[in-house]
């Protein structure tokens, strides 16, 4: 048997010589993504580290007092549950291949520590892009919720936009005869442009308030990864119509943030904008452009839209775990009673962990002042 160590964001030097280490990892793994998410309020970070021989398992985490939710003030000191950071996180590994009897150690390991640590529940948006199931096999399960979309930036350019629906190229070459341009902003001057037409368009489809970032987390993004994260714009008519904030990392483009002002949603300016990018792309020798899937990793409208720039697919899976089931029976109920009492209904029936998930006001309670609920 191997043995867990913890790291936090403040280890900087200690986290990154274990990235270093790992056969790939990507931004949404980096220390100060997750210091970024614990200034926002998203949970205090843990990597937990396995170590047996010369093999490394990594897994970042983001943990959280129970008693921040509504309902569960009083449940008791140290409880807490798990997520990941906004984005792809999961293990990530030392050796592609990893012995079987190593990862049923690494399974017996994490479940102690966390279980001595008081953690409930488990929660994590897995990396599409890397193999990730197989190291946590046998602990909770998972939920396959979609597919998420990438274009291969190493063939030919043509070749590349040869894949796209024949819409999305009509569209391109409609929006250059209209004067649409899209162009990098490299100091990123209009930052609060684009977070306006950002919070315009989170609103525009009714998005959880978890998609809302404040400000400070707009100018801790920019200023913390300078080198990492690229904003670009699209004006029409002298205005700022559309645009959207890029992470580059190992040589892979991933679509971070992106909207279009309500009025110009007709012209579809997000069309040049991903063309533009994925030619910048190019011309800075990176190899992928990962777009991401729909909302919540869905297959909507917005995965329907991404998946006219390529043919390349890649399975999008969640992860959740309970480490004490009749803990979590007891405070899901709880959570229930509470809703019901209050006049509260809960938003999606197979929300994780139940008592985190979003509410809304009952059809049938009437006209009453609801308090706020604290959701994931």
């Amino acid at each position: 048997m191997g043995d867990v160590r913890i790291i936090r964001p403040d280890q900087s030097a200690e986290w990154m010589e274990v990235l270093k280490n790992t056969t790939r990892h990507d931004f949404y793994h980096l220390p100060e993504y997750h210091a970024l998410a614990q200034d926002c309020g998203e949970g205090r970070p843990y990597l937990f580290v396995y170590t047996q021989e010369n093999y490394t398992i990594a897994l970042p985490l983001l943990l959280r007092p129970l008693n921040d939710v509504a309902s569960l003030e009083q449940i008791g000191n140290g409880w807490k549950d798990a997520s990941s950071v906004y984005g792809y996180a999961g293990p990530v590994v030392s050796h592609a291949a990893m012995p079987q009897s190593l990862l049923l150690d690494f399974g017996l390991a994490l479940r102690t520590t966390l279980q001595e640590l008081q953690v409930l529940t488990v929660f994590s948006r897995l990396h599409p892009l890397i193999a990730q199931s197989e190291i946590l096999s046998g602990l909770g399960e998972f939920r396959s919720t979609g597919q998420t979309v990438s274009i291969d930036l190493t063939i030919p350019a043509d070749v590349q936009r040869a894949k796209y629906r024949k819409a999305h190229k009509e569209g391109i070459n409609r929006l250059k005869r209209w004067g649409a341009v899209c162009s990098p902003d490299y100091d990123k001057h209009h930052l609060n442009e684009f977070i306006d037409i950002y919070y315009e368009t989170m609103c525009r489809v009714n998005a959880s308030k978890s998609y809302f970032f404040s400000h400070d987390y707009f100018e801790h993004l920019i200023h913390d990864f300078t080198s990492n994260i690229h904003l670009f714009l699209i004006t029409m008519n002298e205005r700022f119509v559309c645009g959207g904030l890029f992470m580059v990392y190992n040589g892979v483009i991933q679509y971070h943030l992106g909207g279009t002002l309500n009025e110009f949603v007709r012209f579809a300016p997000m069309k040049l904008l991903i063309d533009t990018v994925r030619l910048w792309g190019i011309e800075q020798n990176l190899h992928m452009f990962h777009l991401g899937g729909g909302l919540g990793g869905q297959e909507d409208s917005l995965f329907h839209f991404k998946s006219g720039f390529s043919d390349r697919r890649h399975d999008f899976v969640t992860w959740r775990w309970v480490l004490f089931p009749d803990v979590y029976d007891e405070v899901s109920a709880t959570k229930q009673a509470w809703n019901q009492r209050h006049g509260l209904e809960t938003e999606f029936l197979d929300y994780f962990p139940a008592y985190r998930c979003p509410t809304a006001v009952s059809e049938s309670y009437g006209h009453v002042v609801i308090p706020a609920v604290v959701s994931r």
